[in-house]
């Protein structure tokens, strides 16, 4: 249990305590924190005090799970048990951060049930949210996490151009293409370059390539032909370490030697907007000041609104990249949340725009690390146009 570091953030936030509960898995931030030898059955609380070591409510039926825990465990039976308990346990508290978000405004902390909620507050606490403090703790990446992201990242870069080389080799051949068949190709190379993902990549041909979220099948993969507009998006680690932490790239392409200007104006627009996100995030770490997740969403958003696209921006700006493709962390996001935590030093996050339909849909995905005092594009080279494959 990384209970110094929660306990780092409880007195960063200026806390009397966090307070870890879980119930069957109901608070998949509580089950990353404490890893018990198997899932209990029963309610469990373990509050990280500004000062000392951590103390434990738990039950007394499963008390052998918490054998290894740190700090001190007192155990409950009965329903009246764990209520004198729960006050013991906290006494002379008054903020405690637990995983629940105002209006549910970011589901991504929001995992305390509201009768849970309303038993806290009966004991005189003042609820605040954990999520700038599961940022902290969970959001951000280590040196050998990022080492691990900056290998991924350059793997992926490298499969991305064998890629186009692999769909133009078939043309020319005049054998039949299709995104299963280049999805497929791609999922062996991932294999050969010990690389894994929780999801095949996207491969979207033409209109498919205005769901964002598309992904083809066996059954359903449209065919690549000559002059057809390709989005690649290629997410993955390295495969076989526990510290291994995701790198996530779009890309797109056409099958001929000259993009049609309607497809160029497209990505001209993504391409400022990410660039204007970009230079927005890299100014305020180099002069200092905060930036959240919410401004730099809002700075891309105003470029794609000043094209005429706004309503063709569904989702938010990029996420928190971590030991998965969707970390713990910060999203870029005004739009679908309003996420206000900071992008502290640590931070990794994808920037990724992107424009749908009605004929195609174009994105450009980077990752950049916010340091302190400065940022890195572990993704580059940034991508300026639309790739002409021939």
């Amino acid at each position: 249990m990384r209970w110094q570091d929660c306990q780092e953030a409880v007195r960063r936030w200026q806390l009397d305590g966090w307070l870890l509960t879980n119930f069957r898995g109901s608070n998949p931030v509580a089950a990353e924190l404490v890893r018990l030898p198997q899932q209990a059955t029963r309610r469990w609380f373990c509050l990280i005090p500004a000062d000392g070591e951590p103390r434990w409510l738990v039950p007394r039926l499963e008390r052998s799970l918490f054998a290894e825990v740190p700090g001190t465990v007192a155990d409950y039976g009965s329903r009246q048990e764990l209520l004198d308990g729960l006050r013991r346990l906290l006494q002379g508290v008054f903020r405690l951060a637990v995983e629940y978000s105002p209006q549910g405004e970011l589901p991504t902390v929001s995992f305390l049930d509201a009768g849970s909620f309303e038993l806290l507050q009966s004991f005189g606490v003042t609820l605040v949210s954990s999520a700038d403090l599961v940022h902290w703790v969970l959001g951000r990446v280590d040196e050998k996490g990022l080492a691990l992201h900056r290998q991924a990242a350059q793997k992926l870069l490298q499969l991305k151009d064998e890629t186009f080389a692999f769909i133009v080799e078939a043309l020319m051949a005049g054998r039949t293409v299709t995104e299963w068949d280049v999805q497929q190709f791609l999922l062996h190379r991932f294999q050969e370059e010990g690389l894994t993902a929780s999801h095949p990549p996207i491969v979207a041909c033409m209109r498919n390539s205005a769901d964002p979220h598309y992904f083809p099948t066996a059954e359903k993969a449209a065919p690549i032909g000559w002059g057809d507009f390709i989005l690649l998006d290629l997410f993955a680690k390295i495969a076989d370490d526990p510290d291994a932490v995701y790198a996530d790239i779009t890309w797109c392409a056409y099958t001929g030697s000259t993009v049609p200007p309607r497809f160029e104006a497209l990505f001209t627009a993504v391409r400022e907007a990410r660039d204007a996100a970009l230079a927005f995030l890299a100014e305020r770490v180099s002069k200092g000041e905060p930036v959240r997740g919410f401004e730099v969403d809002a700075v891309a958003r105003k470029v794609v609104a000043q094209h005429g696209f706004a309503d063709r921006f569904p989702h938010r700006l990029g996420h928190s990249l971590g030991r998965e493709v969707h970390g713990w962390g910060v999203n870029l996001d005004g739009y679908e949340t309003h996420d206000y935590r900071q992008l502290v030093p640590g931070t990794l996050v994808t920037i990724e725009p992107g424009i749908y339909g009605p004929e195609i849909g174009v994105r450009s995905e980077i990752n950049v690390v916010v340091q302190d005092g400065n940022i890195e594009v572990t993704t580059l080279p940034l991508q300026e146009h639309i790739l002409p494959l021939i």
